[in-house]
């Protein structure tokens, strides 16, 4: 072989080598785009102490509403007023080591908890991400249970389930994105998720939203609605990952991720007409009344009775706050819409959060309920069974049919039997009217062949005037196919495919780097080859 050919053949080989690192780099651009953006996703230690009995895992900051007294009261009178809630700060802890007669309230390791007795609370946390580009559409995601017990006879003697909720009210869980970085866990800048109440059980929420600054701030949100014994929050392995592109709006709040000022200001006095322990709304550019009854499944004359100083021709002003459940009020004048104060760690606004509403079903408050919900004169509970096609576990717009065979049990407080009712496929909404205000429990036994796909246990609050929906759904289950027992070799390009992905991957060694090198060694095999040949 002449010099010449030697040296074209060599660099050929060479080239084809150093050509195909580039592709052991390609998985590796992949997964840096799914890394992990949150500091301490699994709430790891060590926990640190954020004031009072506030300890919180290292990278996150817990948010709480410190109660005013009055809005937001810290007693309630003697003789306690039906209506009335006491509200307080819950305390913050590390959930490990746990009673092991419980169920498991970490996944891994440690994850943190937070409760209180016999108070109710809207509290959380959070954490701000950097380093965002805007427009990156990010996905925040973790794995929450709740823990209500009103009697340890029921949760730990043996009235009840030892370790399971006893009397369990609705808890209110749900995560945000603040696409700004926004600190405060009442601004309208955060997109939320659905409410869920996974009792006993960890259960995944995730939301989407599109960044809109250079950093992003993540929630978790509870708010449970009946003061027990016990009431308790576990979460366990937050990711929040990117995960495409999107739009960034033209207007961009001037000051996003104005960090908290440390010192918790002065209480300040209540801005609201609304009284105290009824689900609210805070009107929102666009909003109307109509729109706002049909989202919170309310006839307009329910909530034109629930709101005496409105009118069918009233006119809506951004910040304004209106009652979406409970007794009617009597007529009073409607306060200004506020400012929404700047965030604090301890959060204090008068702004009432959406913690109570009558819509306990986990669809999200932005799909508009079934046509056809009747209005009831007294409470009432509105059962449906629908074709979830997708699978998603929220109603779509196109998933208005209904499915037969779906059983429901609905008890009250006592586990004793209030009704029963199983979907017949043709009536959309089935309503038990008049029933007394309290707390239910509704079980659902999916049609034979289904598989759910959303909860199958539920705890509601019922108030006057109002009605809840319960929306079940589920789908038909997949049926599995029997893999024929002989099969055509399949191709390598087929193989690569299907299969894992081969023992070299796993050791983090690049599939590209391997085959370059074998390029490598045999390109210089064959040049010590070429040059014993010569010495011959």
């Amino acid at each position: 072989m002449s010099h010449r050919r030697l040296r074209v053949t060599l660099l050929f080989m060479l080239a084809i080598g150093l050509a195909a690192l580039p592709i052991g780099q390609w998985p590796a651009r992949s997964a840096q785009a799914q890394s992990e953006l949150l500091i301490n996703p699994g709430f790891e230690e060590p926990f640190t102490s954020q004031g009072g009995s506030v300890f919180v895992a290292n990278g996150w900051q817990a948010w709480y509403l410190s109660p005013d007294g009055v809005t937001y009261p810290t007693r309630c009178p003697e003789p306690t007023e039906p209506t009335c809630k006491p509200y307080g700060i819950p305390s913050y802890r590390v959930s490990q080591p746990q009673d092991q007669r419980m169920p498991p309230h970490a996944r891994s390791g440690n994850s943190q908890q937070w409760g209180a007795s016999y108070v109710v609370y809207v509290a959380g946390l959070y954490q701000t991400v950097g380093n965002i580009t805007p427009g990156t559409r990010l996905r925040f995601s973790v794995f929450t249970q709740a823990f209500n017990c009103s009697d340890d006879r029921g949760c730990f003697g043996g009235v009840g389930e030892v370790g399971k909720s006893y009397e369990p009210g609705f808890n209110a869980l749900r995560v945000g994105i603040d696409p700004t970085g926004g600190t405060n866990a009442f601004s309208t800048s955060i997109v939320w998720s659905a409410f869920a109440n996974p009792l006993d059980a960890f259960v995944q929420q995730s939301v989407e939203a599109v960044a809109q600054s250079a950093s992003v701030t993540v929630f978790i949100s509870s708010a449970p609605d009946y003061p027990e014994k016990h009431l308790d929050i576990y979460v366990d392995d937050a990711s929040l990952i990117a995960v495409g592109q999107g739009e960034v709006p033209t207007a961009v709040p001037a000051t996003p991720g104005t960090p908290a000022p440390t010192a918790t200001p002065s209480t300040p006095q209540p801005t609201s007409t609304i009284p105290p322990n009824t689900g609210t709304y805070t009107v929102q550019s666009g909003d109307t009344l109509s729109a706002i009854a049909q989202t919170y499944n309310l006839t307009l004359d329910q909530l034109l009775a629930l709101n005496p100083g409105l009118t069918r021709e009233s006119i809506l002003q951004v910040g304004q706050v209106i009652n979406i459940g409970g007794t009617p009020q009597p007529a009073t004048p409607t306060a200004a819409p506020t400012a929404t104060p700047e965030p604090t760690t301890a959060l204090t606004t008068t702004v009432a959060p959406t913690t109570t509403l009558v819509t306990s079903t986990p669809v999200s408050t932005d799909t508009p309920a079934p046509n056809g919900t009747p209005a009831l004169a007294n409470s009432g509970l509105c059962l449906s069974a629908f074709d979830d096609v997708d699978g998603s576990g929220t109603r779509e717009p196109a998933e208005m049919a209904v499915i037969a065979g779906a059983r429901f049990e609905v008890v009250d407080v006592q586990n004793q039997a209030v009704a029963s009712y199983t979907s017949d496929g043709v009536e959309n909404l089935h309503c038990l009217g008049n029933l007394p205000d309290g707390r239910y429990t509704i079980s659902i036994t999916p049609p034979a062949g289904h598989t759910a796909t959303t909860d199958v246990k539920w705890s509601v609050s019922l108030l006057s005037g109002t009605s809840v929906n319960v929306n079940f759904g589920s789908r038909v289950a997949p049926i599995a196919t029997a893999t024929p027992a002989a099969e055509a070799a399949p191709t390598a390009q087929a193989a690569a495919a299907a299969t894992p992905a081969p023992a070299a991957r796993s050791t983090g060694v690049p599939l590209g780097l391997l085959v370059g090198g074998a390029l490598v060694l045999l390109a210089m095999a064959a040049l010590a080859f070429a040059v014993s040949s010569r010495r011959r």
